[in-house]
């Protein structure tokens, strides 16, 4: 097959298999075939192309659709999917096929492709998380009444409910949620499709055509600037790294509360599995692989930076290897949310084991100094002498530490925002955000 550019000799048989990425391509095939149709109306516009022809690239087109897509991709010499469409267009409709790369650039199509596909996995992911935090929050609420030691340092702090764990977590997945909404919509501002391959095109076509058919707002206004970045793939992995970062906070959350000492959670056994050595096993190893696999996130967002880093303006070759890694992250990043909203649904917890770890850590200190606040003591001098009786209770020489299990746990109840009927109260109230912006 033809090359879309010419050159009298063959490529060398140790770069021709990296010069080609047809296959690393195929993914984005969905969105070149709503562009060539884009393109090709755009190109009947300014009358290059007849009505006739036009009408012929878009059954193509739609017959192209029909064929491949969600199948593997094809056993071809074609060094990219800009490549083997137009090779597709031209076996099917015959010279009109070779019109339809006129005033245009593989560093516009490919910039443009991967623009629609970030809009598109920004959507999705988005979705995602909107269903993990409708999750979480849905266990806030069931949670709300488990009283257990929010910590500190890793060290038992002050009393709360697993209920507020969990709406902490509802919180960070709707931020990320938000971050990719935010995005998705600045990343449908501009269509670079039009901007050639540096500086546009001297054939006058309408590229807000382009722009509305493809689902944008106006035409790119620098052709330099649109061929020359990637900045929607950061913005998506910078926000994929955020929410990474929450799952494997949430992860290292459940597999401390599942150690044996604590045994605060009933870890769902279908999310885990045994030894093959030691038959009193159950390893939490859905948290340990989300805490793992989230780690090739933080990766992604890091190699797209290096790949872009220092590059001089106009297109440069090195922005082909960007698009494997957008791709595999988000993929990689919607699965890890799909599993963990499932996870969250399944989750319980232990209400007697969570009890006994209510007296342990002295965990009533602040609520006793802030009674003492209350009383007329000056924070500083409450602070003081709650900290020596804590001391003094730990060493054995007086002093006490409230049983949080007997009459005073009510007091553990109306512990600032961390009190069941607030963490209810938020929850629902998120709830109902996240269900008025279902996708």
């Amino acid at each position: 097959m033809k090359t879309l550019w010419k050159q009298g000799s063959e490529l060398h048989p140790t770069f021709a298999p990296i010069n080609g990425c047809l296959k690393e391509d195929w993914f984005l095939l969905p969105c070149e075939l709503k562009l060539q149709r884009a393109h090709a109306l755009t190109l009947r516009a300014a009358g290059i192309l007849t009505e006739a022809e036009c009408a012929s690239i878009i059954d193509a087109v739609e017959a192209i659709a029909r064929e491949f897509t969600g199948a593997c991709a094809p056993d071809s010499p074609a060094e990219d999917i800009h490549t083997w469409i137009e090779g597709q267009l031209h076996s099917r409709v015959g010279d009109a096929g070779k019109k339809i790369h006129t005033a245009r650039s593989r560093n516009d199509q490919v910039a443009t492709l991967l623009k629609m596909f970030v809009i598109d996995a920004g959507g999705r992911l988005g979705e995602r998380f909107r269903s993990l935090a409708v999750a979480c929050c849905a266990r806030a609420k069931a949670w709300s009444d488990l009283i257990f030691p929010l910590q500190t340092h890793c060290q038992f702090a002050a009393p709360g409910s697993v209920g507020f764990w969990s709406l902490r977590y509802a919180s960070a997945f709707d931020e990320v949620r938000r971050g990719f909404e935010r995005g998705v919509s600045s990343w449908r501002r501009a269509c670079p499709l039009g901007s050639g391959a540096v500086a546009g095109s001297s054939i006058p076509i309408d590229r807000a055509i382009q722009a509305k058919q493809l689902g944008f707002e106006e035409p790119s206004v620098n052709a330099l600037q649109a061929t020359s970045t990637r900045d929607e793939c950061l913005e998506l992995l910078g926000i994929a790294v955020r929410g990474a970062l929450h799952l494997q906070s949430l992860a290292t959350d459940v597999i401390a509360f599942s150690q044996t000492p604590f045994s605060w959670t009933r870890y769902p056994g279908a999310f885990g599995t045994g030894s093959s050595m030691m038959p009193n096993k159950m390893n939490p190893d859905a948290m340990e692989l989300l805490r793992g696999e989230c780690n090739a996130i933080l990766a992604a967002h890091g190699h797209a930076v290096m790949l872009l880093k220092g590059l001089p303006s106009g297109y440069n070759r090195d922005l082909q290897c960007i698009k494997p890694v957008v791709r595999d992250a988000a993929d990689k990043l919607e699965a890890l949310c799909e599993m963990t909203t499932e996870f969250v649904k399944a989750l319980d917890f232990e209400p007697d084991r969570l009890a006994q770890s209510m007296g342990m850590g002295a965990i009533d200190a602040t609520l006793r100094m802030e009674r003492k606040v209350l009383e007329g003591m000056p924070l500083r001098d409450a602070h003081h002498e709650v900290a020596e009786e804590v001391q003094h209770a730990a060493t054995g020489d007086g002093g006490r530490v409230e049983d949080a299990t007997g009459a005073d746990a009510t007091a553990y109840r109306t512990f600032g925002g961390a009190s069941p009927a607030q963490t209810r109260r938020i929850a629902e109230a998120l709830l109902v955000e996240l269900e008025q912006n279902q996708s």
